[in-house]
Order: structure tokens, then C-alpha cells, then sequence
């Protein structure tokens, strides 16, 4: 088995290194953070990441900010290999590098996921959906068929995006919105129907 380390030693990474574990393709040696808090998570030592050689050839960042993530890996060549949960449904879904499907996932027939996305707990993503890089759908977020979210978007837990809706790039639709009409780049939306609240006015 070979091993593997692991960037950021938050929330998320409780999650995904669960999933690392169960599955048993690769061995977590170490998490690198640049603000520890513990000295270790289930039982993985975390060390502060102050410029460390990666020992490992293959890494995980297991960071919810979706910008992080994207920052990491533009800085770190490394293999980051893909981890999807036992449970998780797919038909025919295409997942790019270092994405992280966890469990009760519904990923229905031609799905395709980018590179560095998380797709969160019990999320259901239908038929024809387009993820791009470094996207973050949260638990139970329902993507319905035709839908596209372009690089960088967090959807949070709950929303509900309707039909062939388009959600921008680095845009935020909120805990249990109702999305029926496209979202544009950098746009906050929140409500029922979901409404554009303000801008965020960089990648995020």
C-alpha cells in the first residue's frame, strides 16, 4: 500500500481521511497544516507545514475552502489520486484528480466532476451534470439533470438547483436555496426562490 500525505488538518479532513482509511488503497503518514490545533487525527501524526518535503508521492488536500484547494495545487505537483466512498451510486460518472465523493452520494448517468471537487455527504447529483474544478457541493445539496456549475462554486447543504440551470464561476448559492434561474460569476444567492444578495469580489 503505498503512502500518502495529507494538507490541512480541519473538519474535512476528519471526513476524508475516514474514507481513506476504509477504503485501504493508500496509507496516511502525515498531515501538514500551517496552524495546528492537535498533534494528530485518528491516529496520523500532523506536523506544521513549514515548507516540508513531501515524503510521499501521492497527496490529498483535504481542505473545504475551495480557493485553498486551488492554491495548493498549482504549488505542489504530486499525484492526487481520486477517493470515492463504498456507498456512493454511479452509473457512468467521470471524476477528475484529487476529488473526494463521499458517502450516500447519488451521482446518476453522465455525471462528470472536475478535478480537486468535494461532493459532500448524501448530495445527489442527476443525470448530465457538469461539475468543474475545485467546486464543493455540501450534504444534501440536490443538483437536478442538465445542471452546470463552473469552476470554484460552493453549493451549500440543502440547496436544490433546478433543471439546466448554469451556477458561475466562484459563486455561492446558500444553505437550502431554490435555484431557478442561472447564477452569474461571483454572485451570492440565498432564498426561495433564490435571489442575488451581493458579489463575492475575488475567487473565494
Amino acid at each position: 500500500m503505498d503512502n500518502i500525505t495529507l494538507f490541512g488538518a480541519g473538519g474535512h479532513c476528519y471526513a476524508v481521511l475516514d474514507l481513506i482509511k476504509s477504503l485501504e488503497t493508500y496509507n496516511p503518514t502525515v498531515i501538514l497544516d500551517d496552524h495546528p490545533k492537535e498533534s494528530a487525527i485518528l491516529g496520523v501524526p500532523i506536523k506544521k507545514n513549514e515548507g516540508n518535503v513531501i515524503q510521499t508521492e501521492a497527496v490529498c488536500i483535504t481542505i473545504g475552502q475551495n480557493i485553498i484547494r486551488k492554491k495548493i495545487s498549482e504549488t505542489n505537483l504530486a499525484l492526487y489520486p481520486t477517493f470515492v466512498h463504498k456507498s456512493v451510486v454511479q452509473y457512468n460518472a467521470v471524476i477528475g484528480k484529487g476529488s473526494v465523493v463521499l458517502p450516500g452520494v447519488v451521482l446518476d448517468s453522465s455525471v462528470e466532476i472536475g478535478d480537486f471537487c468535494i461532493i459532500n455527504l448524501n448530495a445527489t447529483l442527476a443525470h448530465n451534470v457538469k461539475v468543474g474544478n475545485f467546486c464543493h457541493v455540501a450534504i444534501n445539496a440536490a443538483i437536478t439533470g442538465g445542471v452546470v456549475i463552473n469552476e470554484g462554486a460552493f453549493i451549500a447543504a440543502s440547496a436544490v438547483i433546478l433543471p439546466n440551470i448554469t451556477i458561475g464561476k466562484w459563486a455561492t448559492v446558500g444553505a437550502g436555496a431554490v435555484v431557478t434561474k442561472d447564477v452569474p460569476d461571483y454572485a451570492v444567492v440565498y432564498g426561495s426562490p433564490a435571489k442575488i444578495m451581493k458579489y463575492n469580489n475575488h475567487e473565494q
